[in-house]
């Protein structure tokens, strides 16, 4: 009787969702274009699979767009992206090679993942260790390093969506204008909490990281890893908030979701051109200037 019951709330539970994404598969009208662009935490492209899947929708989304993703890269600096380069065989030069080949089709940011020196389990490190002069300086040594090959990104997401206010102000000084790691009312992959709910606003709308004086947050969203059907169900949350409002979002992916999903990330690309009327593909760094002079509030 018990296994009964379970299985009729299971199917009730089921035919709900199902129900909820069939009313939802339609965006939702508005007075405001919503403006959305990839954000890809970019870690493990010494693996040649990911590399070459990575290159080629940073192309095809060029191409059907007019638009450029951002590749958020963790540099050979990282502990663990060192550890990769050694198991694939892959040299540093060849390694830099490969971000600039990807910075001919994408914007290159930085992402930021820190570890305890000298780590050998590579557990990332939280609030309870944070260290907040071993990051400053790997976040100058990362940045140094993109600059040694010829690219100043000016975007950044956190790994483990993991953030401290000395960081903040370190990714200013190195010249970081856009960062996409504040999700509203979720912490880190660690159950920390860098903002409070209270100082940030909706999602779509973008602000000023504090304590920079100058980095504007355009909050992330979902990764559009699902059927389109389903993805504009999750979309369409967000866009009904101030609906005569321009909005801005950004869809996070890890670099290894794109082989692994590529055909309903790329359909959902697709399925998104098609909504002119209330979807734009915008530059991350676009969206940057629409909030600064005031398209976007």
């Amino acid at each position: 009787m018990k296994y009964k019951h379970r299985l009729r709330d299971m199917l009730s539970e089921k035919l709900i969702r199902i129900a909820w994404y069939l009313t939802n598969m339609n965006l939702p009208e508005r007075r405001a274009l919503s403006y959305v662009n990839f954000c890809i935490h970019t870690e493990v492209i010494y693996e040649d699979g990911t590399y070459r899947a990575l290159l080629k929708f940073s192309r095809d989304f060029k191409e059907l767009t007019g638009k450029k993703i951002t590749v958020c890269v963790s540099t050979p600096i990282c502990p663990l992206v060192r550890k990769g380069l050694v198991d694939n065989g892959l040299s540093e030069k060849a390694f830099s090679e490969r971000v600039s080949e990807m910075a001919r089709h994408a914007d290159v940011g930085y992402h930021g993942h820190y570890y305890p020196e000298g780590t050998t389990t590579f557990d990332h490190m939280r609030r309870s260790d944070y260290n907040k002069d071993l990051v400053v300086k790997q976040i100058t040594r990362e940045m140094t390093w993109f600059r040694n090959i010829g690219i100043s990104p000016k975007t950044y997401i956190a790994g483990c969506w993991f953030m401290m206010k000395e960081m903040v102000l370190e990714l200013e000084r190195c010249g970081i204008e856009v960062d996409a790691s504040i999700r509203r009312g979720k912490g880190d992959t660690f159950g920390g909490v860098y903002l409070d709910i209270s100082r940030v606003p909706q999602y779509g709308r973008p602000f000023i990281l504090p304590p920079s004086k100058n980095i504007v947050e355009i909050q992330s969203i979902f990764g559009p890893v699902m059927a389109p059907a389903i993805m504009k169900g999750h979309l369409s949350r967000y866009m009904r908030s101030d609906i005569g409002s321009v909005q801005s979002f950004i869809f996070p992916l890890h670099d290894w979701d794109i082989p692994r999903y590529y055909r309903n990330i790329w359909a959902n690309v697709r399925e998104l051109q098609r909504h002119k009327d209330k979807i734009a593909w915008a530059n991350v760094n676009e969206m940057r200037g629409m909030y600064l002079n005031g398209k976007i509030v």
